[in-house]
């Protein structure tokens, strides 16, 4: 058996107006090879638990009653094979069941994170954090739960039709009743699946908002505290939680009821049934050992109809879980024209609302006289919004690209990027490309060689250190063993490391100090001198640096930082 890999999604939208047959379609086409593997292995399991009755009804007439030796012998040997076939394909049936469902929640889990990772900080008009905790927790598992069981759901149909037509060599009567018996018991399960599938969506709900009022008042923890509104947090919450578990109760309600009609309505059927064989019996119509292989047949088949309710319920949850995976895949689609445009290569980067330029081979600074306004301008420069008119490249509206050929192209430093946990070696060579010598020359123009514990007297010097240096620093979560200022420079480095065509700082010195904003700005200077910046600041040492400053007031004035430090509105902004 194969170690389990993660698995290769062949991606693609989930385009269909029912989520489940979106999603399960998804899901089961790339896994079409696995699911008819644990079929296979699955219905060999339930196939040989049928033939187990039939082999022991034949001992019990050809050698027991017969009084044959030598047959009790030959049907016990073929009684040991049918066991050893059913308990070792029993175990291959378990195994792929557990991959299976690992193949599926790492599908989900990594199409997830695709998905944040493909839409960016649009996620956020899209799904809180709560909603986002939910599917990948919940809804995984329960799209998992369905890939497990679809194997043992298949199989356990194709062994009921094994099953009847063994029933059919002792009397017709038997395959009339559990033919007619099973589908009447699903008619009447069916009511419990809907109600279920209902209240499973309604349950799935409520912990989506629950978890999102959880993780807002966690993040504004300090704020509520400072405003006094923790008090009307911590009701809110209560209210979500108590909606939450009512919803629960109700689930498990309905539950515990199919649960009950699960174990009630196949042994109702099966004692019925047996009351027929043990008719036939005392009639003569059939042996002994039929009515022994009779008994062994109801035993059997409790098993395909115990898997065949499992799977519908797996089925009827993943149909819930369906719903808003699917909403949250299908609301970013790429341009069709994505591929027919080639990227303008050296044309102006301009944003019509704001009127702001960013010429190519220039570093231009971008200043703010109110400050208000600058979040939208980077969101539009770089890609990051959905509303109102985007930026150009040349002619070309910047949304007319996909999101990788924007990315690969402009890089956006936000200010309140973040660092990952794991070596800072992995948190700065995100691609696994750069030699070290690369990574000190970017972490020397960020001024953050301190940080990888080069000696501090070095710090002022232009030479990139060679020596004295490690990598394999550990960054906390977020980087928080790391102060604000350090934090900032190792970002700051990590963007140089991009090395994109069009580079977008938004402020990225502004939690260091006098002195070694300084440093940043002359070496940032001279690192990307001839390729296309733009430096969002109003710090006048920043500002000196850039080839050419745009103004934000009223309207957009231009010029250099010596040029527009003759007006006094520029001139009060920057040394604010």
């Amino acid at each position: 058996m194969a170690r389990f890999t993660p698995p290769r999604d062949p991606g693609g939208p989930l385009a269909h107006p029912r989520p489940a047959v979106a999603v399960l379609g998804w899901l089961f086409r790339s896994q079409w090879r696995m699911l008819l593997t644990s079929t296979l292995v699955s219905f060999a399991f339930l196939g040989c638990q049928q033939f187990v009755p039939y082999v022991v009804g034949r001992a019990v007439d050809e050698g027991l009653v017969a009084g044959d030796r030598a047959a009790l012998y030959w049907w016990s040997a073929g009684l040991m094979v049918c066991i050893g076939i059913a308990t070792i394909t029993g175990v291959a049936s378990f195994y792929y069941m557990m991959y299976s469902g690992m193949d599926s929640d790492f599908r989900v889990q990594r199409r997830l994170v695709d998905t944040v990772v493909a839409v960016g900080s649009r996620i956020k008009s899209r799904a809180d954090a709560g909603e986002l905790v939910a599917i990948s927790a919940a809804d995984a598992h329960a799209l998992s739960s369905v890939s497990m069981m679809f194997g043992r759901l298949v199989s356990a149909q194709f062994a009921f039709i094994l099953a009847l037509s063994i029933l059919a060599t002792l009397s017709w009567w038997f395959v009339l009743a559990a033919g007619v018996g099973v589908p009447a018991m699903f008619m009447l399960l069916r009511p419990l699946f809907l109600r279920l599938e209902t209240r499973g969506r309604e349950f799935r709900t409520r912990i989506g908002e629950q978890t999102g009022i959880g993780t807002d008042a966690v993040a504004g923890l300090r704020v509520l505290r400072g405003i006094g509104g923790e008090a009307h947090f911590t009701a809110r919450y209560k209210a979500a939680s108590q909606a939450s578990r009512d919803a629960g109760i109700r689930v498990r309600r309905t539950a515990a009821g199919l649960e009950f009609a699960r174990l009630a309505l196949p042994g109702t059927l099966l004692v019925l049934v047996l009351w027929m064989g043990a008719e036939m019996a005392l009639n003569g119509t059939i042996t002994a050992g039929e009515f022994v292989a009779l008994f062994g047949y109801l035993v059997a088949l409790t098993r395909p109809l115990g898997y065949t309710i499992q799977g519908v319920d797996a089925l009827t949850r993943a149909i819930v879980a369906s719903w808003r995976f699917q909403k949250l895949q299908d609301e970013h689609p790429e341009p069709e024209t994505a591929d027919k445009i080639p990227w303008p290569a050296g044309e102006t980067l301009h944003d019509p609302a704001s009127g702001v330029r960013i010429e190519p081979g220039l570093i231009t600074g971008i200043a703010t006289g109110s400050g208000l306004g600058a979040t939208e301008l980077l969101d539009r420069l770089t890609g990051y919004t959905e509303t109102g008119e985007p930026a150009r490249i040349g002619s070309t509206p910047v949304d007319a690209f996909n999101t990788a050929t924007v990315r690969r192209h402009v890089h956006l430093l936000e200010a309140r990027a973040q660092l990952f946990s794991g070596r800072l070696r992995d948190q700065l060579d995100v691609d696994g490309r750069r030699s070290d010598a690369d990574l000190m020359r970017a972490l020397h123009t960020a001024s953050a060689v301190d940080i990888v514990g080069v000696d501090p007297s070095l710090i002022e010097s232009d030479e990139v250190p060679t020596t004295g240096y490690d990598l394999d620093i550990v960054a906390g979560e977020r980087g928080r063993n790391f102060s604000g200022g350090e934090r900032q420079r190792l970002i700051l480095a990590r963007a140089l490391l991009v090395d994109p065509e069009i580079l977008v700082l938004d402020d990225p010195a502004s939690a260091c100090d006098a002195q070694t904003e300084a440093r940043i700005a002359e070496r940032l200077a001279r690192q990307r001198r001839g390729r296309t910046t733009a430096i969002l600041t109003n710090s006048p040492q920043l500002l000196a640096v850039c080839d050419r400053v745009q103004f934000l007031s009223a309207e957009v004035t231009s010029g250099t930082h010596a040029q527009l430090l003759q007006q006094a509105e520029y001139r009060e902004a920057v040394s604010r």
